[in-house]
Parts: structure tokens; sequence; C-alpha cells
């Protein structure tokens, strides 16, 4: 009988753990690559493959600590059981081997998939693949994990044109070692990890944009509060990643000059190399950047550092050097850059595919691939031959994720017959998020139905049948899981009464919105005139630590509504706010009503599924108490008539800490204009199956504090 080659971690780690860890984590692997086993392991005895699997069980224990792995290996030491359930037993090796192959053909299909499109596409339009175009044919191959060999043998299909050679790369910038980068960008992502918001820069660490790298007073202020936060925070991985970025923070932006300007050079060089296959795949296929990939690129842009104007220069030279056209403006003149093709936009006739294919992208963006399936199919229906890759991108995508849940619900299946409903609550919750339309297999319950069984399950025999109702969530925050929202046919309304005030050293920027669900841009106004985004957030307040503090800067916030964006409101659009709309910005308590104190809440104490806040008190100009041990948030409530009546109280004024936030900043920051005297209380959160944030039904008593 054949054994396995023997464990060797080293070549493990480098050649299983890396290519995981690529790919977006165990959701894209399969257990025979997870234990390093060949698919014909069925001829193995079961001794062998248990010994394989301890040894690689026992390695990732190791590993718990790895600064790159660390995260991905704490949850393969989770889901371990689950695992390696199906490996244990000759029978359930061979039935496990055989989904899997065929799982890996789908996967290496797909890979070739968007390389073969653009192939095909440059043999229809020139007779074969011209050789200048092979280097942007290995990045697109590249994006679905090909390496440059495997596009070579992919092109030995089709004649390869001869032509110019590629440009040769720019030089690194000086002043900043490639070994130094990469170090600083791992600390940024790991960062971005633990406060669970992407950080792309050491100028975005500071709150800060790259048009800051001379102002070495104000970069020295900044890291000055970096250096001081990072002193408050309790010892742990968080205070050291802190740390060891404010040392290339004081050792690389402080001092100004040549070494600030290469840092500012290199992010606009990464952010740069990040677009550039994007901008050449879609130069390759369509001879120009058009609208929609255009303001994708420069969102992507400026979440990689860039500001507004930096992301769209950058687009429009890469356009540029391969030929192409931006063509993004619909309301400029229309001046076609010497070609036959004419310069206004062609009839609304003429591409009926293009509103089923937006539909298409918005149900994508919803988490409805079924919908964005059909949508697709109806839009190539209506292709008039301009929109083949356009549709056929959608259509792989929508086909990808219903695949994907597919999988998922196989494993909610499993998990339910062997009555995990923790494991099925957390892929229940994946499929929610991504695919609310997926069709279950025949003998599944809905997806409501399977979430509201898991809760069942989880709560215990004496909870309550309904613990959505139990746990009421404000509007602002609630999702609308369970509604079908289509694509809006209209501009959507833009955020009202904007207003921003300053909060310890930044700005806290606040809005009204009749969205019941958005996603929120909101940019700052420069002293040059131009605007920089600060920030995306799906609240209706979001704090910009970068803000200079010399005056409140103007700023604006724009609504997005499943990808159609609002026009923008200014926080100076009301100089002179009427009475009415000054006392929105403030708790709405009615003084007659509230002329004596209010009662202490009618329930006495949450549940035991949200454990009481205590230690409520205010400590150096921040709201202190002690974290209930498995509780990552809490919300605040505020009310000046007397205490806040529920966490879900409309008379008063609430928001949400992270714990994160509360470890960086020392306690809960206030907002600057809350009147006092003040009651605030404390509530717990939790996270349901769906994402949804679900509050404790009431405030205990000793979440309590006046404030005067």
């Amino acid at each position: 009988m054949p054994t396995p080659p023997p464990f060797d971690p080293n070549d493990y780690r480098k050649r299983v753990l890396a290519a995981v860890a690529r790919r977006g984590g165990p959701d894209h692997t399969d257990a025979f690559e997870l234990y390093d086993l060949p698919l014909d392991a069925a001829g193995l005895s079961d001794a062998d493959v248990a010994t394989r699997l301890d040894e690689v069980w026992g390695f990732w224990q190791r590993q718990r600590d790895h600064p790159k792995y660390r995260t991905l290996v704490a949850r393969l030491v989770a889901e371990h059981e689950r695992r390696s359930a199906p490996l244990r037993s000759a029978p359930s090796r061979v039935a496990e081997a055989a989904r899997v192959r065929a799982e890996r053909a789908e996967r290496d299909a797909a890979r070739y998939e968007i390389l073969d499109t653009a192939i095909e596409r440059l043999v229809e339009r020139h007779g074969g693949v011209p050789a200048e175009k092979v280097p942007g044919l290995e990045e697109i191959g590249a994006l679905g994990g090909l390496t440059a060999a495997e596009v070579a043998a992919r092109l030995r299909r089709h004649r390869v044109l001869e032509g110019a050679d590629a440009p040769s790369p720019a030089p690194a910038p000086g002043g900043l070692t490639p070994q130094r980068r990469a170090q600083i960008r791992a600390l940024l992502a790991e960062w971005g990890e633990l406060c669970g918001e992407p950080v792309p820069t050491l100028f975005a660490l500071l709150g800060l944009g790259i048009t800051d790298a001379h102002d070495v007073v104000e970069l020295r202020d900044r890291a000055e509060l970096l250096h001081r936060r990072a002193r408050e925070m309790p010892p742990g991985r968080g205070r050291a990643v802190l740390d060891e970025l404010g040392v290339h923070v004081r050792e690389v932006l402080t001092v100004g000059g040549p070494l600030a300007d290469a840092y500012a050079r290199a992010v606009v060089e990464d952010a740069t190399e990040a677009l550039r296959p994007k901008v050449r795949a879609a130069i390759l296929i369509e001879d120009r950047l058009l609208g929609p990939d255009h303001e994708y690129l420069a969102g992507e842009g400026e979440e990689h550092g860039l500001d507004r104007a930096t992301a769209e220069r950058i687009l429009a030279e890469l356009a540029a050097e391969y030929g192409g056209g931006v063509g993004h403006a619909p309301p400029g003149p229309a001046s076609s850059p010497g070609t036959a093709r004419p310069a206004p936009p062609p009839t609304t006739g003429s591409r009926a595919w293009e509103a089923p294919l937006k539909a298409a992208r918005a149900a994508l963006r919803r988490g409805r691939p079924a919908e964005a399936a059909r949508l697709a199919a109806e839009a190539g229906a209506l292709d008039d031959g301009t929109a083949g890759a356009q549709v056929r991108t959608v259509a792989d995508e929508a086909r990808r994720v219903l695949d994907e849940a597919a999988a998922l619900w196989r494993e909610v299946a499993g998990a339910r017959a062997a009555g995990e409903y923790a494991d099925a609550a957390r892929v229940l919750a994946q499929l929610q998020r991504r695919a609310l339309d997926a069709p279950p297999p025949p003998g599944q319950p809905t997806l409501q139905d399977a979430i509201d069984e898991a809760r069942r399950a989880q709560a215990g025999p004496g909870a309550a049948p309904a613990p959505r109702g139990a746990t009421a969530t404000p509007p602002p925050i609630a999702r609308a899981a369970d509604s079908a929202p289509t694509p809006p046919a209209a501009v959507p309304a833009p955020p009202t009464a904007v207003a921003a005030h300053p909060v310890d050293g930044a700005v806290l920027v606040t809005w009204s919105s009749p969205h019941p669900v958005a996603d929120y841009k909101v940019s700052r106004r420069r002293p040059d005139g131009g605007w920089s985004v600060v920030g995306r957030t799906r609240e209706t307040r979001l704090e910009d630590g970068g803000a200079p503090r010399r005056a409140v800067p103007v700023y604006a916030v724009v609504a997005v509504v499943d990808g159609v964006p609002s026009s923008e409101a200014r926080s100076d659009a009301h100089p002179a706010p009427a009475p009415a709309a000054r006392a929105s910005s403030t708790p709405a308590t009615p003084p007659p009503a509230a002329s004596g104190p209010a009662p202490a809440p009618a329930i006495p104490a949450p549940g035991v599924d949200f454990p009481a806040i205590t230690n409520v008190a205010f400590t150096g100009g921040r709201l202190t108490f002690d974290w209930p041990p498995e509780v990552t948030e809490v919300y605040v409530s505020s009310r000046v008539a007397g205490p806040p009546r529920s966490p879900v109280d409309p008379t008063a004024r609430s928001w949400k800490v992270t714990n994160t936030r509360y470890q960086i900043d020392g306690g809960a920051v206030l907002p600057a204009d809350l009147p006092r005297p003040a009651h605030l209380a404390v509530a717990a959160c939790r996270r349901g199956p769906d994402g949804a944030l679900l509050l404790a039904p009431d405030f205990a008593p000793t979440a309590h504090l006046r404030l005067d």
C-alpha cells in the first residue's frame, strides 16, 4: 500500500499556506490541498492519512503567532474537525476526491476564461496576437492566477504578430528600499485587519493624504498624537503593530524633504502598478476607458491612498500609454481623437443592452447573483455587437457567485445534518451577504428559514421564539436583508443637514439621509480648492482625523444607493440655518413632556446574550466602562431630559463605539456639541448570523451615568 511523502513544514508553508492566502482563505481551497494529500489518497491507509492530518494540525498550532499567516491559521485550527472529517475513512475520501476533481477542473477553466476572452477579441481585430500585447496578456492572466509560462502555453494556439518591444518599467523611487516599503505595506495591512477598515498608507494612518507630504509641522503633530495613543493601548499585538508603524512615520515622514517625497512617489507608483493591469485589460478589449470602468478605477485609486485628482491623472496617463482614451465625461465636448467613430454617444435604441447590464451589476453588488444572471442574459439578447465582453464578464461573475453559493449550501446541509448550528450560522451569514437569492438544494429550507432555525438552536430551548423582535435595531444600522430593492430609476436624493464640528483634534461630520440603507462618500475641500476623499461609511457620521487644525474645512457628502451616486450636499450650504434645522442637530426632547426625571428602564437587565455594562464613568474627558467578554461593539445613548428609555429611544442621541477605537482613544470620545447636563447609558451589541447589528433590549441598571 502506498504511503504519503514525508511532511516538510517549510515547504508546506511556502507551497500551500502562501497559495491559500493569495486566493483569499480556506473558502477557496479543498481538504486535499489543505492537508497536503494527493487526490488518489483513496489508496492510502486510514492510519497514514490520520498521521498526516495530525502533522498538519500540529503545524497550524505552531504557526498561530506567524506575522503573515496568523489570521488564516487561527481559522484553520477552528475548522479542523469539519474540514478533516471527509478524509478520515476510505469511502468518504473517494467521494470527496471525485467532488474536488470536478471543482478543480471548473476552477482551472475559470482561470483561463478572462485570458481566452482577451485573446479571442485580439484575434478578431488583428488576425492574431500582436507581440506588443503579450505583456498585457500576461498581466491579465495574472488576474486569474496564471503564470507567464501558462500564458505562453495558451498563446501557442495562436499566431503572434511581430511588433515593438514593451517599454521597460520605471526605476523604483530613491530614498526607500523595496524591503522597507514591503514591511510598511505588511504592517498597514495587519493594522487594517485589527481596526476593521483599510489603511493604505502612512499618510492615511495619520489622517492625511499624499498632498500633505510637505506639511512637516502637521506631520510631526500627528505623529506625536499617534505615539501617545499607542502608549495608552494595553499590551498586545495591536500596540506592537502601531509602535512599529510609528517608527516608520517618524523616520520616513516627519523628517520631511526627499524621504517624505520619495514615500509619496512610492504610494503613487504602487497605486499605478495596481491599476495598470486593469486599465490595460479595459483598453486592450474596448480601446478606451469607458465611464463605469473609469469611475470604478478612480475609486480604487483612492482606496490605494491617492486623492481624486491624482487617481484621474494616473488613469488618463495609463490609458494614453496603452493607446486608448478616457470616455468618462458625457457632459463634456464631443471631441473624438482622430477616429472614424462619431463623437456623440450612440442613441438609446442602439444601446438597449445598457439598462439591463447596469441592473445586473447593481444586483451583484446587492448580493443577488440569480437576478444578475437573468439580467445579464437579457442584456446579451439585446447586444448590438459592442457589449459582448462586458456582458460575459458580468454573467461569468454571477455564475461564479452562484457556484460558490451552491458549495456553501452543501456546507449548510452537512452542518444541519450534524447538528453543528454554529457552523451553519457562519455559512448562512456568508450566503446572506453574497447570494441572497441563490436557490437552496432540494430538501433544504429557504435561506431565512435556515437562519431562523440556527438562531433558535443557538439560543437554546429557553430562548424566545423570535429573537429578531427582541433585539430591535435602530433604522440607521438595520439591514433590510429580506427586502428586494430594485435599481433606482432616478438619481437618489442627496443627504441633508451636513454639519462639521471639532472633536478632540479631529472633525466630526454628521448628516441626515432619507435612505435607510446607503453608502456615503465624504470629501474635504483643500486650501487649493480641490477635494480629497476622507472616507466611505454606511453610517450618518464620520470622524476626520486628518482635518487641518487651523479651521474647520468644508465637507461634501454623496449618498450611493445601488451604485448610483446622488448630488453632493455640503456643510457650507446652510450658512444661516433656520431654527428647525438647528433643532434637528440635537436630540428632539419635548420639554413639557420631560419636566420630571424619567423612570428607570422597564426591563431590569439584559438577557444572557447581552452582558451588562458596568463601571460607567467620565474620566479624562472620555467615557469609560468595563467591556464585557466577547463584545466588540457598544451603543452609547444620550438624553437631556432624563435617562434614555432604551437603546432605540427616538428622543435620545445615539452612536456606536468599537473596542478598537476605545483602546486607541483611551475611552469613548463624546461629541463636542453634546448638550449638558446629559444622561448617558451604554448597551452591548452583537452581530447576528446575517451580519446585522443587534442591540440589547434595554440598558442594565449599572450602565447609566449623569454628566454635569
